[in-house]
């Protein structure tokens, strides 16, 4: 093939090159294989394709694509005082890739139209539509032991990230394509479908970046109202709900942080069957306030247990936990005691729920959301009181980010480097004398994670050079971007979204979509706008 000549004719490339960006976007909530296959067939094309001086001048005249993909050419100078050269090239630099590459890729191609580039969202859309209804089925049919499971093809935080972003996206979308108010009902109806989904999956990133979205647009509407009275009124609500929403996080504490200490004479009593109780003093482990391993009659549990249950009593429950610890706090939880007699009170319900883990009966009564956050404020107050966050997701966040405020003051202006997080961070875990297992994790907060590899230098320009993208491209005054910036600076507070595959093509496809595709097409300035 001659130099710079197309292998077809540069229309089928074209062609090519949006079918591909089509399939990036349905592998989103789909699929990380597919995420990685087609980013590097999109490589191939732009190859096969040809004309690579008209192409790359045309990338270098982009100021805007110039200007993001220095955030990548950041970690790449960070390398110059890493140790763990492996690491920072062969998985932090290959994760954030798609910084570089595809904003060379999307740039250098010729723009698509404006049918296409409404048509590159609406499948993004449908594909996650269509994960919802096959994670709503599992939920229905109940295969699944862990709520994580109903997220099916990718991390259940990520998935809630894009439903937030979906449920205020297609409404907007649907406007721009068509006038039919059929069609914009239909929208909001799946707007609303997907918010439900969203709690059924638990994620409680998700679920407070839909509550951060939600504030950003009250406070945003009670600007732009003229009466200031308005405005106090309208501030005032937002704080009584504000408020309304902590005090049920307080009952909660309270509720199991409450102490309900058994009698003196109580404690010499038998079980009904004549054997002594065991009572383990040096552990106060509480569930609805009842001592965990006060009254255990273990021979007792064991032999009644292994009659009702196929699960042996001294091994792991459903969900790998030990089943005996799962099963003194699911009768603690209830009032009784460890014997024969709290067995027998147990149905099949009690049962099969603490087979599949569930270690409080209550968890068998409220909505799945609100026992993700009871166990949220247990994980806390049980931290609070050892010290030990092992094997606890909010916890571990806590204890990390702890490590890493304690490894950023070792090297605060130009941090670790690129390629030293895990020797950062097992800096910081025993400078506390954490109590981890694990000590080769990430901070689970991307602001953190920026101040350990790039230091507060570093941390600084990323930010400067993501506004400075913003300025040029306007790109914040399309609605969903704004929805979509609310959700990216509420998920860097407890995971690190551009340091992980599936969120950090998400980062770069919309950072992408609203600053260099949207723009592009002829459009009627006044349909775009908020």
């Amino acid at each position: 093939m001659p130099k710079n000549k197309s292998l077809f004719s540069p229309s089928v490339h074209h062609w090519i090159y949006f079918v591909l960006l089509c399939m990036l976007a349905a592998s989103m909530p789909t699929s990380r294989f597919m995420m990685s296959l087609t980013q590097l067939l999109l490589g191939a094309n732009w190859l096969l394709e040809g004309n690579y001086k008209e192409k790359t001048l045309r990338f270098w005249k982009n100021k805007p694509a110039l200007i993001f993909s220095s955030l990548y050419l950041l970690h790449i100078i960070g390398l110059l005082w890493s140790e763990d050269l492996a690491y920072g090239i062969g998985s932090d630099l290959k994760d954030k890739l798609p910084m570089l590459t595809l904003t060379f890729l999307v740039v250098s191609s010729r723009p698509l139209s404006q049918f296409r580039v409404n048509l590159l969202l609406s499948i993004f859309l449908a594909f996650l539509l269509i994960t919802t209804f096959v994670g709503f089925y599992i939920f229905i049919s109940g295969n699944y032991l862990d709520f994580r499971d109903i997220s099916p093809f990718i991390s259940h935080i990520y998935l809630g990230m894009m439903l937030v972003m979906a449920a205020f996206t297609l409404p907007w979308l649907t406007q721009r394509i068509t006038k039919n108010k059929k069609l914009l009902w239909a929208s909001y109806i799946i707007a609303i479908w997907m918010i439900v989904f969203l709690f059924i999956l638990r994620s409680m990133t998700g679920i407070l970046c839909l509550g951060g979205v939600v504030v950003f647009l009250l406070l945003r509407k009670i600007y732009l109202i003229p009466s200031f009275r308005t405005r106090i009124i309208a501030g005032s609500m937002i704080v009584i709900l504000a408020i309304g929403s902590i005090i049920p996080l307080i009952w909660m504490y309270r509720q199991v942080s409450m102490e309900i200490k058994p009698g003196s004479e109580s404690l010499q009593e038998l079980t009904a069957k004549g054997n002594p109780y065991r009572h383990y003093f040096n552990n106060n482990k509480r569930e609805n306030g009842h001592f965990v391993y006060y009254f255990v009659a273990e021979e007792e549990v064991r032999n009644a247990w292994n009659q009702k249950s196929s699960l042996d009593f001294d091994g792991s429950d459903l969900v790998g936990n030990e089943l005996k610890a799962t099963l003194f706090r699911y009768l603690s939880s209830l009032g009784l005691r460890k014997d024969h007699e709290g067995i027998m009170q147990l149905d099949q319900e009690d049962i099969t729920a603490i087979e599949r883990g569930v270690p409080n009966h209550y968890y068998t009564q409220w909505p799945g959301f609100v026992v993700r956050v009871h166990q949220s404020v247990w994980e806390i107050y049980w931290y609070r009181e050892t010290g030990n966050p092992s094997g606890h997701t909010l916890t571990q966040r806590i204890e990390l980010w702890r490590a890493s405020v304690v490894a950023f003051r070792e090297n605060p202006w130009l941090g670790w480097g690129t390629g030293d997080l895990f020797i950062a961070m097992e800096y910081g875990l025993e400078k506390i004398d954490s109590q981890m297992e694990n000590y080769r994790m990430k901070p689970h907060n991307q602001y953190l994670l920026f101040l350990l590899t790039l230091g507060l230098l570093g941390s600084v320009a990323f930010y400067t050079l993501y506004v400075f993208y913003l300025k040029t491209t306007r790109a914040h005054q399309y609605l969903p971007f704004n929805v979509f910036l609310v959700i990216m600076l509420i998920s860097m507070i407890g995971n690190h979204p551009i340091d992980s595959q599936t969120s950090q093509t998400f980062f770069t496809f919309f950072t992408l979509y609203f600053g260099i595709l949207y723009p592009q097409i002829n459009r009627n300035p006044a349909m775009d706008k908020e």
